[in-house]
C-alpha cells in the first residue's frame, strides 16, 4: 500500500511540473528577471500558487474555496484539514534524503483562552522498500513528539519546544531528545530578526543543558509584502520544524540577508538576495525562487 502511494506521489507531482513549465521562463530565457512582474493585473485578492525555480517547481499550493488543503512539493504531498477556520491536522508524505516518511501532525488549541494554539502531536513512521513481488515496506522507525509553542502578550510566537522519543514495541514510551527555538522581533514586532535554537537530550524526564546551539539573524527588511503572509499561519509553523531557517517567512516584509551560525562549525554562513516586485509591493522573486500568485 505505501509503495501505491508513492508511486501515485510521483505521478502527482511529475503531472504538475509539466503542467507549470509554460509559466517558467521569460521571453530571454532568464527565469529570475522579474518575469511577469505586473502579474497579469493581479489586486490584493490573490493567493500564493507556486514557488519555482530554473529547474523546478519548488511548491503548488491548492485551495478549497479560500483554505489551502494541499501543498504539492518536489517529492512530497502535504493535506491539510480543518474545524471551522483552524487547521486540525497536517498528513505529509513524501521522500526526505532517500528514506520514505510519512506522519501525521494533530493541531490543539486553548478554546478558553481565544483558540491558541498550544500543542501539536507528530506520529512518524520511516519506511525501507523491500525489493520483492508484491513489494513490502517496512518500517524502520517510528517517533513521536510533541511541540509546544508559547506567544507572548502582543500575540507573536514567542517560543517553540520540541520533544521526541522512540516508538519500541513492549516498551514504555520516553521522550529522549529536545529542541527549543526563541524569536525575537524588531520593535515594531513585523519581522522576525534572530532565531535562537538549542539541542540537547531529555534524561528522567529533564531537559539537559544544551550542548548545541545554532542562530539565525535575518537583516536588511525591506518594506516589500512577504508571499508568506497570504499563507495559514500552522502550515508555516509546520514548515519551520523542518527548516529553521524557514522562519523568516513569519515576517511582514523580506529580509535581504539571513547569517547562520553554529557553536559547532567555526564560521557563520551568510546568504543574500535582491527582490522584485510587482504593482502592489508584493515580492516575485528572491532567494532564487519565483512567486506565481493567482486570483481568489
Amino acid at each position: 500500500m505505501k509503495k501505491q502511494t508513492y508511486l501515485i506521489l510521483s505521478a502527482v507531482l511529475l503531472l504538475f511540473a509539466v503542467q507549470s513549465c509554460q509559466r517558467m521562463g521569460d521571453d530571454d530565457g532568464n527565469l529570475l528577471n522579474n518575469m511577469n512582474g505586473n502579474q497579469d493585473g493581479l489586486g490584493k485578492d490573490r493567493f500564493l500558487y507556486q514557488e519555482v525555480t530554473s529547474a523546478k517547481v519548488l511548491a503548488q499550493y491548492n485551495y478549497a474555496g479560500r483554505k489551502l488543503v494541499q501543498v504539492l512539493e518536489d517529492s512530497a504531498i502535504t493535506n491539510i484539514s480543518y474545524s471551522g477556520d483552524l487547521i486540525s491536522r497536517i498528513d505529509y508524505n513524501g521522500v526526505v534524503e532517500g528514506d520514505s516518511i510519512s506522519y501525521t501532525q494533530e493541531f490543539n488549541y486553548d478554546i478558553m483562552n481565544g483558540n491558541v494554539l498550544n500543542l501539536i502531536t507528530e506520529t512518524r513512521s520511516v519506511y525501507e522498500d523491500i525489493h520483492t513481488v508484491p513489494f513490502i515496506d517496512i518500517i524502520v522507525k517510528r517517533t513521536n513528539t510533541m511541540y509546544e509553542p508559547t506567544f507572548d502578550a502582543s500575540g507573536k510566537l514567542a517560543s517553540v519546544l520540541s520533544k521526541t522519543g522512540n516508538v519500541v514495541p513492549l516498551t514504555p514510551f520516553v521522550f529522549t531528545s529536545y529542541w527549543k527555538v526563541d524569536y525575537t522581533y524588531n520593535s515594531s514586532k513585523k519581522n522576525v530578526t534572530n532565531v535562537y535554537k538549542e539541542i540537547g537530550s531529555i534524561v528522567m524526564g529533564n531537559l539537559e543543558p544544551s550542548p548545541v546551539y545554532e542562530t539565525y539573524d535575518f537583516t536588511e527588511y525591506d518594506s516589500g509584502i512577504n508571499p508568506y503572509t497570504l499563507i495559514p499561519f500552522g502550515y508555516t509553523l509546520h514548515k519551520t520544524f523542518q527548516n529553521p531557517y524557514l522562519n523568516y517567512r513569519f515576517s511582514a516584509n523580506n529580509p535581504k540577508k539571513i547569517i547562520w551560525e553554529t557553536n559547532v562549525e567555526p564560521f557563520p554562513h551568510v546568504e543574500e538576495t535582491q527582490y522584485n516586485y510587482d504593482a502592489l509591493k508584493y515580492a516575485v522573486s528572491g532567494w532564487g525562487v519565483v512567486y506565481d500568485y493567482r486570483p481568489f
